[in-house]
């Protein structure tokens, strides 16, 4: 059996109190940067991502960052950032959910070499 890697019991209130009523969460294959939960709800399905440790959650903040700058890309899709939290020991994001590829399956399947490069070049202009 696979560990629960977030309880919702653990879920900051201000993210509990944004989504409702939380039905269920399901999580999907994990990475090694941060747990991640898709939370089932009666208002539909948020992504909800937790790190601990200092580099780590750099990184999310990070992410938020991009996510909240990167809907400026006209052919570039990407999830909402809904809310950002930093407790003591975690940072938790909450973002919108849709079905799409991640960034990394578009490069890996994206064969136009220039798309390639734009969508990387902005992705580190932004996370600078």
């Amino acid at each position: 059996m696979q560990p629960i890697p977030i309880i919702v019991e653990e879920i900051p209130d201000s993210i509990k109190k944004y989504v409702k009523q939380i039905e269920k969460v399901t999580f999907p294959k994990q990475g090694c940067t941060s747990d991640v939960g898709i939370l089932h709800t009666a208002k539909g399905r948020y992504v909800l991502k937790r790190t601990k440790g200092e580099k780590y959650r750099k990184w999310l903040y990070k992410e938020y960052y991009v996510l909240k700058n990167i809907q400026a890309l006209t052919d570039f899709q990407s999830p909402r950032a809904y809310k950002f939290v930093q407790t003591a020991e975690q940072s938790w994001l909450l973002l919108e959910f849709f079905e799409g590829k991640t960034v990394r399956e578009y490069l890996e399947k994206e064969n136009n070499e220039k798309k390639r490069e734009h969508i990387v070049y902005e992705m580190g202009r932004l996370y600078r």
